[in-house]
């Protein structure tokens, strides 16, 4: 049913000529684009606060699309994540998070800077209704994005995660284009969150994170060392609105405490409680 509009549109091009292939996936995606203007703003973006992504990423993720950051467990794509909640929150912005990892985890947002007042945690493993809901992955994509599109419906979130956990499957073309148009119609910034890209063309922005090393420190010469945290590679695999192939370093911290002993040059804010975050 969602998709019905933006079929229609395509009845004007084909009495004319058959459309390109381009011109095809383009009107598929957006009725926007039909109407003869850019789908989103280039300068409508979430920043991070992380000096070295934003600038990456030409100010932030884009408002109103699907931004996706990929990578393996332990990669640092949550805490990359963690990064922009706690910067939309600091904005006095409201925030969701879709978890279907588990690896949500209340006091290390709160070290990231999360200000949890004004975020929405919704767990989908540990809910009994939500295990319901999970039988299948079929179904369990469905209940994810099913609370997306009611979230993203509702209005007043700046930001909203989805975590699809171990999820390997990309989302067929007509749950991907949905949540794609929620995202346009709230105007809210969307991060999926998978080991893999998961919404194909309808996402707007993909961030690839892959952990670059692990950090050590000795408070005194002989003493054992101390695990700091982790330096995250992050590397642009897809931007519609920009290019493509750049990348840059962030530090991912385990102990705040420790945070001012370390070196500024990549941007520094990521502090995740003495647990590996995905």
């Amino acid at each position: 049913m969602a998709a019905a509009p933006a079929l229609s549109a395509l009845a004007p091009i084909s009495q004319h000529s058959a459309p390109t292939t381009d011109n095809l996936q383009r009107t598929l995606e957006f009725s926007g684009v039909c109407r003869g203007h850019e789908f989103t703003r280039k300068d409508r973006r979430l920043a991070s606060d992380l000096k070295s992504l934003d600038a990456l990423l030409e100010g932030g993720i884009p408002r109103g699309r699907i931004s996706e950051i990929v990578g393996v467990p332990g990669s640092g794509k949550t805490s990359i994540a963690a990064a922009f909640v706690a910067a939309a929150t600091r904005r006095s912005e409201t925030a969701a998070w879709l978890d279907a990892s588990s690896a949500f985890d209340p006091d290390s947002m709160i070290t990231a800077g999360v200000d949890l007042k004004r975020l929405l945690w919704t767990s989908f493993k540990n809910v009994p209704a939500a295990r319901a809901l999970n039988a299948t992955p079929a179904r369990h994509n469905s209940a994810i994005l099913k609370g997306a599109e009611l979230i993203l419906a509702a209005g007043g979130f700046g930001l909203v995660v989805i975590d699809f956990g171990d999820e390997l499957r990309a989302l067929p073309v007509s749950p991907a284009l949905r949540l794609a148009r929620a995202a346009e119609r709230s105007g809210a910034a969307v991060i999926a969150l998978a080991s893999r890209r998961m919404c194909g063309t309808f996402a707007a922005l993909s961030l690839a994170a892959d952990r670059a090393d692990a950090r050590f420190s000795r408070l005194t010469s002989g003493s054992p060392a101390t695990f700091e945290g982790l330096s995250v590679e992050a590397t642009v695999a897809r931007n519609k609105l920009g290019a493509m192939g750049r990348r840059t370093r962030v530090d991912a911290l385990i102990d705040p405490i420790l945070s001012s002993s370390i070196s500024t040059h990549f941007a520094t804010s990521l502090p995740a409680r003495r647990r590996q975050l995905g």
